[in-house]
């Protein structure tokens, strides 16, 4: 089972993102995925993730959204974290701005560990204390630790 806490590190997680429009939001995030990572095709990349998000808002609720896709050649999954203090608009379910964005590719034949990392993620999301600490949070060390707090208390045992 791929943990999200494992998945994350201090440089992939972006603390004080200051872009107001989901668009630019979304390619800045997996330009940065791609070049935190070594990942060539970069535009590739990002038009995947742009597409999906056209097909369907990934903005799922209480401030989340999850922009992901699923790309042939890719090794392993892969997830970087923004945190927008302000939100921006994103269509979400809700209607309400985001304020936390991870956006995740995977490799196109995953779709179970992908599934899994999205299910997980929307799940340990839920807790409203989860998603107000990682809102107050000031450090991205701290952010790992509260997502792997939450995720070993909500996740772990399943």
């Amino acid at each position: 089972m791929i943990k999200i806490q494992d998945l994350l590190q201090k440089n992939s997680i972006i603390i004080d993102f200051q872009s107001k429009d989901k668009f630019e939001a979304i390619g800045s995030l997996a330009r940065f995925l791609c070049q935190i990572n070594g990942l060539a095709d970069a535009d590739e990349i990002v038009s995947k993730i742009i597409d999906r998000e056209m097909e369907m808002s990934t903005g799922i609720g209480y401030g989340i959204a999850i922009p992901h896709a699923r790309l042939v050649g890719i090794d392993r999954l892969y997830m970087v974290v923004a945190r927008s203090v302000e939100g921006l608009e994103f269509n979400s379910l809700d209607e309400q701005a985001v304020n936390l964005i991870f956006v995740m590719i995977s490799p196109a034949n995953t779709s179970a560990e992908h599934t899994q990392v999205l299910s997980a993620l929307s799940q340990i999301m839920s807790y409203e204390d989860v998603r107000a600490r990682l809102l107050q949070t000031e450090t991205s060390e701290d952010f790992i630790d509260i997502i792997a707090s939450a995720e070993n208390k909500y996740i772990g045992a399943q």
